[in-house]
């Protein structure tokens, strides 16, 4: 007994201990993967979340669609873009990382003072961020009806 049951017990235990030991292994394994996996799933499930991020915080700043943005927002708020040019384009950060380019805009608009109001509602609402740096205003009178001329700083920012 003492010479062949003793050496395979002995051998049995720390097969044992071994097979304790890759089960524990195994299960943080499994664990991680399943918390992976529940990840996904629930990116997966915000993918209109994420789409709202791009578009708010685009990769490629598309200057044709921010043109056509201001003045159809511009023409739904009763005003009318007299003239919309880049400001200035400049990277916002230093870091490689964080590689944030911002734009700036200068939009001279015609109107009046509630429509601008609705103007700058419906920048606060669109899914962009949209950052009114300055606004300066002249009066033009025509007639009954008086129209202003409003020029915007509107700041903007993409990858």
């Amino acid at each position: 007994v003492f010479f062949l049951v003793s050496p395979e017990y002995n051998t049995f235990k720390k097969l044992r201990v071994e097979l304790g030991e890759k089960k524990a292994e195994f299960n943080a394994e499994f664990d991680y993967y399943a918390e992976i996996t529940k990840a996904y799933f629930n990116l997966k499930n915000r993918q209109a979340d994420l789409e709202k991020i791009d578009s708010a915080l685009p990769e490629d700043p598309k200057l044709g669609q921010l043109v056509y943005f201001f003045q159809k927002t511009a023409a739904e708020n009763g005003m009318l873009v007299k003239d919309l040019f880049l400001s200035k384009s400049s990277s916002a950060s230093s870091s490689k990382a964080d590689n944030i380019n911002e734009r700036v805009f200068s939009i001279d608009l015609i109107g009046n003072y509630s429509s601008l109001g609705n103007f700058l509602v419906s920048l606060e609402k669109s899914a962009r961020i949209f950052e009114v740096t300055s606004i300066s205003f002249g009066s033009e009178s025509s007639g009954i009806v008086e129209t202003y001329n409003f020029n915007l700083q509107i700041k903007t920012h993409s990858y």
